[in-house]
């Protein structure tokens, strides 16, 4: 479960000092090419420096002081000019508290905040003469710039923590219109500081009142037998309530990106799967997750304690998949219970192609690209045939997805595609509202349902796992 961060807290970390000094010390790594190791330590003491941040092979000596006097650092500190020792070993001055094993070159740039001395930036190497003459002279040249941002950055945290520990006047401390200024004055240091950060804390809040299961719901899409014009699936659609408005996709990314995607995907999977019961017997449900969900112990757990042999799992074309065998695994220990397996978003991109090559599943999902206008495009037609026949060779049956015309409709039914969903055939909605079998006037005008020797179990039947 993660966390939601405060406006507060966002102001706290923006405007924290020390991630400035942390990233102009992992950048200095960066800036010369001998460059081994980097310290910042800054004089909070008389006659010592205390070495704030680090990075590469000096890290370590984060929090530890060295005194000024006798020293290299405290001699550049003094004299205000940028100074280099090329070995140490030849240089008393450089009593590095206790780094002279692996310090061998350094050079020290002196800051400086409102005119008075601030720290100073270290740069060190264990190997001898590692810096020339040019790079103490782009170090000097950078010393003011460091200089202005950290003192920038010091000043900044002084008046945020003024700022957020500002007393409420008594008076006022209980009026809305006082609470609702100081909360605008938040969101805007916040945004101001990190572009978009009350956004993403919006996002964040939203995305744990989910994960408790609360404002998601979902919607249910039927998907019909072409041939007999029966209801033999339903996908689970998640729907995702209040504000700020965004698409299921949408939220579902948002929550891969803070770390809580699974979680986000078992939760709607777990709202779904409680669905099952109430669906006619010869109606499976058909749920997605992607590739990370799917390997998961807690999703088997899920399915095996429903009625594993009337879900169908879909993978979707935007889902990345790391490593194949370890899914293929995860996958065999779903299909031993029962579950199938539908590819979506076929003919969409690469990703679907090679879910189905590597995965070989029950269903291939043919995408919304693909059958948009395929009456009347050649090359659609071109490739939905093929997939078609694909889906044939190795056992799998073809979905036409996003079916939003009677002319798709009548061209994916001549092509061969058994089954399909969409706009035209039913939109989206609650479980009590859907259709049971698609209206007469849709069905393909030589099918003859009556005159089939065939039971309705059978026809109602979805493909199963040879």
């Amino acid at each position: 479960m993660i966390e939601p961060m405060s406006v507060q807290d966002a102001i706290r970390v923006s405007s924290d000092p020390a991630l400035l000094m942390k990233r102009v010390a992992q950048e200095a790594m960066n800036l010369v090419s001998g460059v081994e190791g980097v310290l910042v330590g800054f004089v909070r003491d008389p006659g010592w420096l205390t070495f704030d941040c680090g990075a590469g092979q000096v890290e370590d000596r984060v929090g530890q002081r060295v005194p000024l006097k006798g020293t290299l650092v405290g001699l550049a500190l003094e004299s205000g000019e940028t100074l280099r020792s090329p070995d140490g070993h030849n240089v008393p001055l450089l009593d590095f508290g206790g780094t002279a094993t692996l310090v061998r070159s350094l050079v020290c740039v002196p800051l400086w905040r409102h005119r008075l001395r601030l720290g100073v930036l270290c740069v060190t190497s264990a190997q001898r003469w590692a810096f020339d003459d040019r790079d103490v002279a782009m170090l000097t040249g950078l010393a003011g710039f460091i200089s202005a941002v950290f003192t920038v950055a010091l000043d900044l945290e002084t008046a945020t923590t003024g700022l957020l520990a500002r007393p409420a006047l008594e008076a006022k401390a209980s009026e809305s219109p006082y609470e609702a200024d100081r909360a605008a004055e938040e969101r805007f240091v916040a945004n101001v500081l990190s572009p978009g950060a009350t956004t993403r804390l919006e996002s964040s809040a939203r995305i744990s009142c989910f994960l408790k299961g609360l404002d998601l719901t979902h919607d249910f899409q039927p998907i019909y037998d072409l041939t007999s014009g029966e209801c033999v699936a339903l996908e689970a659609l998640a729907r995702f309530a209040g504000q700020p408005k965004r698409a299921p996709d949408a939220w579902f990314a948002a929550a891969h990106e803070i770390g809580a995607g699974v979680e986000l995907e078992l939760v709607s999977v777990r709202a779904a799967l409680e669905c099952v019961s109430s669906l006619p017997q010869e109606v499976d449900l058909c749920i997605n997750a992607g590739p990370q969900a799917m390997i998961s112990k807690e999703l088997h757990r899920l399915l095996a304690a429903s009625q594993p042999g009337r879900i169908v799992m879909e993978l979707t074309e935007e889902a990345k998949v790391e490593d194949y065998i370890k899914l293929s695994n995860a996958l065999e220990q779903l299909y031993s219970i029962g579950v199938r397996l539908a590819v979506d978003k076929a003919g969409a991109g690469f990703a679907s192609l090679a879910h189905i090559l590597k995965l070989a599943p029950n269903l291939i999902k043919l995408d919304r690209a693909l059958t948009i206008g395929i009456d009347r495009d050649p090359a659609r037609i071109t490739l939905a045939t093929a997939l078609v026949s694909f889906a044939a060779g190795i056992g799998a049956d073809i979905v036409a997805e996003g079916i939003e015309t009677g002319a798709e409709l009548e061209m994916l039914g001549s092509l061969g595609v058994r089954y399909g969903q969409g706009f035209y055939l039913c939109r989206p909605t609650s479980l009590e509202l859907i259709p049971p079998h698609m209206p007469a006037e849709l069905l393909p005008r030589d099918n003859d349902v009556d005159g089939l020797d065939i039971s309705m179990g059978q026809i109602l039947t979805f493909p199963t796992r040879s």
